[in-house]
């Protein structure tokens, strides 16, 4: 197959989409409670989401998955409600 600029293409979009899945986006782990992450994405407003994890750390890892194309994802303060 020869390679040129539309097939080239292709691969990147394919590679910008979401990794879903039970241990890539979400747990079933009874221990788990909800994390307030903030998803930036480019020339967007922030989103707000409530993920559900059992770390910080985890909760950022499925966030990730979830969101390919963000471009910075962070915990929100627990203390601060709106």
């Amino acid at each position: 197959m020869a390679f040129n600029k539309s097939n080239y293409m292709l691969q990147q979009q394919e590679l910008r989409e979401a990794v879903v899945g039970l241990g890539l986006t979400r747990t079933e782990d009874p221990g788990s409670k909800l994390h307030r992450i903030i998803v930036r994405f480019a020339m967007a407003r922030p989103m707000t989401e409530l993920i559900r994890a059992t770390s910080k750390a985890e909760a950022i890892k499925f966030a990730t998955n979830r969101y390919p194309t963000a471009t910075n994802i962070e915990i929100q303060n627990d203390k601060r409600r709106r």
